[in-house]
């Protein structure tokens, strides 16, 4: 039986460390995308949160400005009936 060349070996072993390094990288890739899913998923759960917090503010100034347009409303009125009366 011929001896195998040992270039045959060398290619052999480096096609090994080759695929180890490969299945390594595919396992801390998967692992980082995990991680950065995790990381968006809080990140969206923060951010949906706070837009709801922003609705309801938005909601709340919306009524404020209805109140002061109406308040507004009668000053003017009233300023228009004293000025009516002097003249």
């Amino acid at each position: 039986m011929p001896k195998k060349h040992i270039a045959n070996h060398f290619a052999e072993w480096m096609k090994r460390i080759e695929e180890a390094l490969e299945h390594k990288m595919d396992k801390t890739d998967s692992e980082d995308l995990e991680e950065r899913l995790s990381d968006l998923e809080s990140n969206y759960k923060d951010l949906d949160s706070r837009h709801e917090e922003l609705d309801s503010r938005h909601e709340e100034l919306s009524e404020k400005v209805d109140v002061l347009e109406g308040e507004l409303a009668d000053a003017d009125s009233r300023i228009d009936d004293l000025e009516s009366e002097d003249r």
